[in-house]
């Protein structure tokens, strides 16, 4: 195992980037690479980053019971926007006196020796019942399909059942646990993914499979053969040197430039990794 692995936590973010592809692991967890670019073709995107934030935030004082910290300002896009979202938020999640609301809410359990963790946008405890609720702010519209299997479905569900009702001494059914993904953007129904026995452990094998596997891969030596869930091919950088990566990801990821020389298409970039 690699020594600046040894106390790692281990997130839905580190584990779909190995997913994505173990270089990338490697340039971001290992190496430490904080990889931006401050030209006019990247600003829509990290403008974009920052909208989702900004907006966690807000949803964060409105179930803390706070002020928003938001008006009505007609040159100011966000403001409108923030404000529609707010208001269908407060439709689909109206705050009731009998509920617990843990916004941010983060958590992380060992799991056989390895750091696991989670930070919720917003849990909701009812009579024998955990909500786990994720915000989506992104334009493109999502779908039960594509979320079920999401490394932060998994992850988040797992550590629903194993941690909070021992945090909180509460007695809840592992099928009375639900996660939704809501879009604020979209005056829809959020997408609502159930959960029972058999599936919480599919869950805990595929995240400790995940885990073992992050740390076997010798990152020094580029040995990334053995990684059984990407289509990973054999290259070259530009040294001749030999290694292993995603080549269907690169286009999406934002070290393409350094791997590759190529220019980073910001229209097409993976942004769930950033927690947006």
């Amino acid at each position: 195992m690699n020594d600046k692995l040894k106390y790692f936590s281990y997130s839905q973010n580190s584990i779909n980037t190995y997913k994505s592809c173990p270089l990338k692991f490697k340039y971001k967890y290992i190496d430490k690479i904080n990889w931006k670019n401050d030209d006019i073709g990247s600003r829509e995107y990290y403008d974009s980053l920052k909208t989702g934030r900004d907006f966690h935030l807000i949803c964060e004082r409105y179930f803390s019971n706070i002020p928003l910290g938001i008006y009505f300002n007609e040159d100011d896009k966000n403001s409108k926007r923030f404000l529609k979202w707010i208001d269908n938020i407060k439709k689909i999640v109206p705050i009731k006196k009998e509920k617990i609301y843990l916004p941010e809410y983060e958590v992380r359990m060992n799991l056989n020796g390895d750091i696991l963790q989670a930070k919720y946008d917003l849990i909701v405890i009812g009579k024998g019942n955990i909500e786990v609720w994720d915000w989506k702010t992104e334009s493109k519209k999502i779908n039960h399909k594509n979320v079920e299997s999401r490394i932060q479905t998994i992850v988040y569900m797992f550590l629903a059942k194993e941690v909070i009702p021992k945090v909180l001494k509460i007695e809840v059914n592992v099928k009375d646990i639900s996660m939704k993904y809501y879009q604020p953007e979209f005056d829809d129904l959020p997408i609502n993914i159930s959960y029972n026995e058999e599936k919480h452990e599919t869950n805990r094998n595929k995240i400790q499979s995940y885990i073992n596997m992050i740390k076997s891969t010798n990152y020094e030596e580029h040995t990334y053969e053995h990684n059984l869930y990407n289509n990973i091919e054999k290259v070259y950088n530009k040294e001749e040197r030999m290694c292993y990566r995603n080549k269907s990801h690169c286009k999406y990821c934002e070290f393409n430039k350094l791997c590759n020389g190529k220019e980073i298409d910001y229209s097409i970039l993976e942004a769930e990794i950033y927690g947006t």
